[in-house]
């Protein structure tokens, strides 16, 4: 078995943690593992040469400091040891669920194999806009989840019957894990992408998901208005309670109005209607 370096990240403050977790993305880690102070990411030690760690703590978002401890192991069944710290997830009559978990007893579930990817329904964000989402009538509708990650908010509006949902990722390997996903659930038709805002201008969704970050959010919001269909709905997450001030401002300036706000563990989870 590989031997193993873990890079522990204590992130300060730590509900900081997933935007920190979404940076280190742009690094070759093969795996993260989310912790008390932070988030721990693995390389295989024959891989380190690729790891900055300077880069990795140069964080690119206000408030965020980050610091790191390195240890080294032994070869390790470290599929054993993800699995142990990967637990199903229920909101409402939903479960989200690993295909090594055994089938659960809500109404619906959805299997989620992570890898590398984000959305396994753990973090606060995803369980905002899963709890959104389920709220939604997306029958028959269009759907863009923008920042898919693992596929899970593309794959519950497909599995309630939206007929046209694409999902984006600047990530290839976060698509490949959402296209697998996908597969696992018997769900076809979702068109999983790296593409970029501008690959489409023909497509008028009726929702536009988009569980990302702040900076991103803002940059994107008037053309996210701009490829609403009417009467189409947005919902955000990714963000703080200081975030909310500057998010509803711009989203009004480009025609959208507030339509609610919910929270949880300091995320907020905003929701527009055009």
């Amino acid at each position: 078995m590989k031997a193993y370096r873990a890079y522990h990240f204590s992130v300060y403050p730590t509900n900081k943690t997933a935007i920190f977790s979404a940076w280190l993305t742009s690094f070759p880690f093969e795996s993260f593992v989310n912790t008390e102070t932070g988030v721990t990411a693995y390389i295989s030690l024959d891989e380190v040469a690729q790891i900055s760690e300077t880069a990795c703590l140069a964080v690119p978002f206000d408030g965020v400091v980050a610091s790191l401890n390195i240890q080294d192991f032994e070869g390790q069944n470290w599929n054993a040891i993800w699995e142990e710290h990967f637990h199903p997830i229920t909101v409402g009559d939903w479960t989200i669920r690993a295909s090594f978990h055994k089938a659960s007893a809500t109404k619906n579930e959805i299997i989620i194999d992570p890898q590398m990817s984000f959305g396994t329904g753990h973090h606060a964000t995803t369980q905002l806009m899963l709890e959104q989402l389920l709220d939604i009538d997306v029958a028959d509708k269009s759907v863009l989840d923008m920042g898919t990650g693992t596929g899970v908010l593309a794959i519950a509006a497909k599995m309630q019957g939206a007929e046209k949902v694409a999902g984006v990722d600047i990530e290839s390997w976060c698509v490949d894990n959402a296209i697998e996903n996908a597969a696992k659930n018997d769900i076809c038709g979702i068109a999983f992408s790296t593409k970029t805002l501008g690959d489409f201008t023909a497509f008028k969704p009726d929702l536009i998901l988009a569980n990302i970050n702040r900076n991103v959010l803002l940059a994107h919001l008037p053309s996210y208005a701009q490829m609403l269909s009417p009467d189409g709905s947005l919902l955000f997450s990714g963000f703080h309670q200081e975030d909310v001030a500057a998010l509803q401002a711009l989203a009004q300036e480009n025609g959208l109005k507030p339509l609610g706000k919910t929270e949880k563990e300091g995320w907020i989870c905003l929701k527009f209607i055009l």
